[in-house]
């Protein structure tokens, strides 16, 4: 069992809060006040150990990350409208602070145990709320905690169910942790069915289908009986995750909707919106006005909605070919870059859990909000900082210790 020292035990409990407070969502005032001590306890340590490298994403990423949060600002600034560019700005750093923090911030000392523990505390508040809900609340009612839409709870979770998932079943950890992330995922999953949220729930289970595939193309060598136990547990939970909803949920609430054809119609419109302006869009926060105005259609039963409902119909209608390509190359470039990782490492936990977390909201947003949420994109790119970082930490740990085999003993790192 590893020993640690005063300063990384109170650099743990800082990790752990700074987790809890994006996963949570509890307050602003929590999440300002632990990230505002995680930056400053990163910077301590950097300058405590001024003769660490850095390692940075290599140029692959960039070209594929960067251009994106560009092209919105730049299209934003093209259409001329303040409260656009404003929207740019806001949605950039929904997704470059949080990444940056993490990304920088846990390569010098990853406690994955802090991180789950993290996770698991947040999950554990926002079911704790949910589950009062669907206590007090009359049957067929979809389940929301204390967010706005139901919707918005099951990106959340679905987010954070694959970390739970892979951390229970293939970490190193003492067996009571892992049996907690796993009880707290079966409860996510649970919660999940009762959001009613079609979008969630087959971009969770597509996900993990999609994840696995990958996994198994990259992974090289494999232990078979992990796998084997992911696969099975995937299947067990797509059966109860599906059963929990079918047996809740009736009529309008239920598999089939009767206002399924109005995305269809969202979509069209989105598309006319889009071709009559190709390269700027008709401005970001400015998709709603134009669409009542000029652009709804005659069979539309829901004039009070606000956005596309699909994320590459929101980023192409709001800020035209630019932002919509940019989408495209953000989309297909991080997961080309994931796979990528996934082959040089195809062991590490959290780059596991990452890559099934990103396929999860991205199939989601095909139907739904996705990444345009500000708690789902900060979620995200946090989820996305923490993957990146367990790599570049493990690259430095190896080279501090001239290891050639890809597994430290050290437990403040966990490989599948």
């Amino acid at each position: 069992m590893t020993e640690y020292s005063k300063e990384e035990k109170i650099l743990m409990v800082i990790q752990f809060l700074a987790i809890y407070s994006i996963t949570s969502i509890v307050s602003n005032a929590v999440y300002s006040i632990a990230t505002t001590l995680f930056i400053l306890a990163t910077l301590v340590w950097y300058w405590k150990e001024k003769h660490d490298r850095i390692i940075w994403p290599d140029r692959l990423f960039w070209a594929m990350y960067l251009p994106f949060f560009i092209l919105i600002i730049f299209a934003s600034i093209l259409v001329g409208y303040k409260d656009s560019v404003m929207k740019a700005l806001d949605f950039t750093s929904w997704s470059v602070i949080p990444f940056a923090l993490f990304y920088f911030g846990l390569q010098k000392r990853f406690f994955d145990k802090a991180i789950i523990i993290g996770i698991i505390a947040g999950v554990w508040t926002l079911g704790s709320v949910a589950l009062y809900q669907y206590a007090v609340l009359p049957d067929n009612t979809r389940i929301q905690s204390y967010l706005s839409h139901p919707n918005y709870l099951a990106e959340m979770l679905e987010l954070s169910i694959p970390f739970l998932i892979i951390y229970a079943l293939v970490a190193k950890s003492q067996i009571k942790l892992r049996l907690v992330s796993l009880l707290s995922a079966l409860m996510a999953c649970f919660i999940l069915a009762l959001t009613a949220c079609r979008g969630g729930i087959i971009g969770l289970i597509i996900g993990a289908i999609i994840y696995l595939f990958v996994r198994l193309v990259y992974a090289g060598q494999l232990d078979k009986k992990k796998i084997l136990a992911i696969m099975g547990v995937v299947i067990l939970i797509s059966c109860f995750v599906v059963g929990i909803f079918h047996s809740e949920f009736t009529g309008n609430k239920g598999a089939v909707r009767s206002y399924d054809h109005e995305r269809i119609l969202l979509w069209e419109s989105s598309y006319r919106m889009w071709s009559d302006h190709k390269l700027t869009g008709v401005g970001l926060k400015h998709w709603q006005e134009e669409y009542l105005a000029h652009y709804i259609s005659p069979d539309a039963k829901e004039p009070q909605l606000i956005y596309p409902h699909n994320i590459y119909m929101f980023f192409f209608s709001e800020s035209g070919s630019l932002g919509g390509i940019g989408m495209l190359f953000f989309t297909v470039g991080v997961f080309l870059y994931l796979c990528k990782l996934m082959k040089k490492n195809p062991n590490n936990i959290f780059l596991n859990a990452l890559l099934w977390s990103f396929l999860a909201i991205m199939l989601h947003g095909q139907v739904d909000a996705g990444i345009t949420s500000k708690f789902v994109m900060r979620l995200y790119s946090t989820y996305l900082g923490i993957g990146l970082a367990s790599v570049a930490y493990h690259r430095l740990q190896t080279d501090n210790h001239n290891l050639t085999a890809p597994e430290r003993k050290d437990d403040s790192y966990e490989n599948i």
